[in-house]
């Protein structure tokens, strides 16, 4: 038993959960009855793309690379469903072809990173802007609406809970099949250290063309999440959600130099900070000290656990 329990402590994850848990803790002893059903329900409902997404970036993250397109991406997926579903599209052909709007975006980040060799975080700003530039120029303004059986499903089954735990299963079983694989390995190897990994005949670019491919398919299902809550298309819907979705990683026991982390890591990342944003915007109207307190909470997230991470890295020394 007691194994088990260093074995949970010495995860990367654990200084995410930690602080998840010590937040929902605080939450219910300073408003009794925080965590009803129906807050549960909504907040999974309006919280899906942002842990999904947070899911695939923190693949990204873990090989070694970084990706700040995914909000432009998200855009440009809402957009298209829309589009799609005003022509009279079915809704199959909606969710196939957001996914291949997806991981065609991912792979483009991978191409240029892997293939024409350019820094990962000056070609996913460069195609931030592309992806975001694409949804504008499609949609000029917020209009449309999807298929209202979607919405229905999405915000309806199984009380709103099924749907938004469906997309984060998905997504979370897609990462566990790869991380059992031969890939998986390869990507913490690339992370850890790239030319070691060529050295050892890793196939470097093959993994990474996958990863940034992988990371464009999950968030392909953030963006069907996206669009399936809010309804309707609106070309600049995600564009603050990338320096979030980051933060979630790191706060999930990620580092950005890569080789470490759990990509569920950045699931309990990205709870905390819905759950920080979300009691943010319920307890302070302003708009600007609505910004400013979700940003020294996100920084004392951030800082939080990098510093309880370390704690427990030198008590694993030291043991």
């Amino acid at each position: 038993m007691k194994e088990k329990w260093i074995k949970l402590v010495h995860w990367p994850p654990f200084p995410a959960l930690a602080l998840l848990v010590f937040f929902l803790v605080l939450n219910q002893f300073l408003a009794p009855g925080y965590l009803g059903g129906n807050f549960i329900a909504s907040f999974l409902a309006a919280n899906a793309p942002l842990i999904i997404v947070s899911l695939g970036t923190a693949v990204v993250l873990i090989g070694g690379g970084m990706d700040i397109s995914m909000g432009g991406l998200l855009c440009l997926i809402n957009v298209c469903y829309v589009m799609l579903a005003e022509a009279g599209c079915p809704i199959g052909v909606c969710l196939l072809a957001c996914l291949a709007v997806g991981a065609a975006g991912g792979f483009i980040n991978g191409l240029c990173v892997a293939v024409f060799r350019v820094t990962p975080l000056l070609t996913t700003f460069a195609t931030s802007f592309i992806y975001g530039g694409i949804a504008l120029w499609l949609m000029d303004s917020p209009r449309g609406i999807i298929q209202k059986e979607m919405i229905k499903w999405y915000l309806g089954f199984l009380d709103g809970y099924g749907a938004p735990i469906i997309f984060i299963a998905i997504a979370v079983i897609l990462w566990l099949v790869v991380k059992k694989t031969r890939m998986g390995v390869w990507i913490y190897a690339v992370g850890q250290d790239q030319m070691k990994a060529y050295a050892s005949a890793v196939p470097v670019r093959n993994v990474k063309l996958f990863m940034y491919t992988f990371s464009g398919l999950i968030t392909g299902i953030g963006g069907i999440a996206l669009t399936s809550y809010i309804g309707a298309g609106d070309p600049l819907i995600a564009v603050s959600m990338t320096m979030s979705i980051i933060a979630a990683c790191v706060i999930g026991g990620i580092l950005l130099s890569g080789g470490v982390g759990d990509a569920v890591g950045a699931i309990f990342g990205a709870i905390f900070l819905g759950l920080v944003i979300t009691t943010v915007l319920s307890s302070v109207k302003d708009s600007f000290y609505q910004n400013f307190v979700q940003g020294i909470i996100m920084v004392v997230g951030v800082v939080g656990s990098i510093l309880l991470s370390s704690a427990i890295k030198k008590i694993k020394l030291k043991s």
